[in-house]
């Protein structure tokens, strides 16, 4: 069997709470998909690049500012 992958395992649960998924959702899953490779820290940076966050916010931040995504549609 294989592994489920945790942003998949996020879309999955998203899709299922009826949440939408945009452009900046799917590449938040493929980064969070290779959090096992690259670890928790360089996966937060990455997040941030998708994200456009600036250096210095809190993970708390980051988790809003994803949270509001879709909402702005």
């Amino acid at each position: 069997m294989g592994k489920i992958k945790l942003g998949d395992a996020v879309a999955k649960l998203a899709k299922a709470l009826h949440i939408p998924h945009c452009q900046k959702c799917e590449r938040r899953r493929l980064v969070l998909n290779e959090i096992q490779k690259f670890g928790v820290k360089e996966t937060i940076r990455r997040l941030r690049v998708v994200n456009a966050i600036p250096e210095g916010w809190t993970v708390e931040e980051i988790v809003k500012k994803m949270q509001d995504c879709c909402g702005d549609k």
